[in-house]
């Protein structure tokens, strides 16, 4: 029943999709592929101490500092974010854009595309959250310890960017321009979703302001990681593109995804454009991606510092996994209801 509606879609007459939103497409997919490999040539993160030289690291470098360190399954998790799926899925999308008859299987492909994006931006947020905490500084002109970016990851996360509007534009290639949801949420929707979304609203509200991990090295320094705080202190310290990432798309964006699925829930039968909107920004909000940056930053964090996680860790944590459990209700019920509308 929940894929009724696909087959309904695939079946009608459908005109084929503009000369000028194909042309877009094939753009923006080869200017993500050309910033994609530049990025690979690039540094994206500086590491100094006091006492030591000042490492400078290239995306395969820092895989490569992972599995060197002893932790094989963070540099399998990252090589596999930032480098496989990469370049794996722009190569699906290339096949997909190119494919000249419609079909249920290019649609499936570019549904799941546009679920897994988000995850290419794993290495931005490592840098991030390493840039974001470490910062151990005993007075304005002397520093224990400090990390930078550098261009490299400026020109990855641009082509991440760039790769996940591709898959907007060929989601509307294969669907002809229509949008990918032509249906609202039924008004009985069950309790499980309203809970679900609550629930998320409340360990979010608690994840933003309460710290995240406290670094400390010897007597002399301690720091504690907040979201909002980190995203301030990195625009402070000219890390604005890094700041930028993290307020857009780890707080803005799901704070927003969170307001429009409790407006969904509890405010009565909700249209179409408000379940896209919901819809589009589960695609956008990064809280799930930047938790599992920042489980592989406090691995590292612990072999040069002290680093304890503290409670907004943990809400963090919980906010990351019920917005993924609300994600996958809101996305069933809203097949569910479509289905329905169809069988009518």
């Amino acid at each position: 029943g929940a894929e009724a509606p696909d087959r309904a879609v695939s079946e009608r007459v459908e005109s084929p999709p503009s000369a000028a939103l194909r042309a877009v497409t094939w753009l923006t997919l080869l200017v993500s592929a050309a910033a994609l490999a530049w990025s690979y040539t690039l540094p994206t993160v500086e590491f100094e101490t006091l006492l030591s030289e000042t490492e400078i690291y290239s995306i395969y470098g820092g895989i490569e500092m992972l599995w060197l360190d002893g932790t094989p399954v963070l540099a399998a998790i990252v090589f596999l974010f930032s480098m496989v799926y990469p370049i794996g899925k722009l190569l699906a999308l290339g096949v997909v854009a190119w494919a000249e008859r419609p079909g249920h299987g290019r649609r499936r492909t570019v549904h799941w595309l546009e679920l897994l994006g988000k995850w290419s931006m794993l290495d931005v947020f490592v840098v991030a959250a390493f840039v974001g905490s470490i910062r151990l500084q005993l007075g304005p002109g002397l520093q224990l310890a400090k990390g930078t970016s550098h261009r490299g990851i400026d020109v990855f996360a641009g082509a991440i960017l760039l790769s996940m509007i591709a898959t907007v534009l060929t989601a509307r290639l294969v669907n002809h321009g229509r949008p990918r949801v032509s249906h609202g949420l039924a008004a009985d929707r069950p309790a499980l979703g309203r809970w679900l979304s609550t629930a998320a609203a409340a360990a979010l509200g608690a994840a933003l302001w309460q710290p995240l991990v406290s670094v400390t090295k010897g007597l002399l320094f301690r720091n504690e990681v907040t979201l909002a705080g980190t995203t301030w202190r990195m625009a402070d310290h000219e890390e604005g593109l890094l700041a930028t990432a993290l307020g857009l798309f780890v707080i803005v964006a799901t704070v927003a995804r969170v307001l429009v699925v409790l407006r969904l829930r509890w405010l009565g039968r909700s249209g179409p454009r408000t379940l896209r909107l919901a819809l589009g920004l589960d695609e956008w909000a990064m809280l799930d991606v930047f938790t599992l940056g920042m489980i592989i930053v406090w691995v590292k964090l612990d072999e040069l510092a002290t680093a304890t996680l503290l409670p907004g860790f943990w809400w963090m944590v919980a906010a990351a996994v019920l917005g993924a459990l609300d994600a996958w209700v809101l996305r069933r019920d809203a097949r569910a209801s479509a289905a329905a509308v169809v069988e009518r």
